[in-house]
């Protein structure tokens, strides 16, 4: 009995970290904050995930990717957001389509000004034709500078 307990409560503890896994980093040579958060069930996307890193010198490192196995159209749109009072204010945004299944992302740099809270959002819209089949997002974890 107590073999089956232990068994269940492993799984339990697999499921809830694979289920939304958020990692955060610091390197003490470069000074850098990484986070990442990955969000699936969904019906066409398989995963989705946000990832932000900011240097130093305040560089940020906004990314964003999409994995489904369909072979369909996608647009992958990341927003890098700033903490404004208790909202969110897309500072910057990039979007590019892809074609086919797979992993596709999108990494861009961006410098920010320090003493604020920025993360970022992964927006991506499956697409047969011109038909959008689904949209899912996902939101990285904060980091402050």
């Amino acid at each position: 009995m107590r073999i089956k307990k232990s068994v269940i409560t492993f799984a339990a503890v697999i499921m809830l970290t694979s289920s939304t896994s958020a990692i955060v980093q610091a390197s003490n040579d470069s000074k850098r904050v990484e986070s990442e958060v990955v969000t699936p069930f969904y019906e066409y996307v398989s995963l989705v995930g946000a990832s932000i890193s900011i240097g130093t010198l305040g560089k940020a490192v906004a990314s964003g990717f999409v994995f489904y196995t369909g072979n369909y159209n996608s647009t992958l749109t990341i927003e890098l957001q700033r903490l404004n009072g208790s909202s969110w204010t897309t500072v910057k945004s990039w979007s590019e389509s892809f074609t086919g299944k797979g992993q596709h992302s999108i990494e861009e740099e961006y410098y920010v000004t320090s003493g604020h809270t920025y993360r970022v959002l992964t927006i991506v819209a499956i697409k047969s034709g011109s038909t959008v089949l689904e949209t899912a997002s996902s939101t990285s974890a904060q980091v402050s500078y």
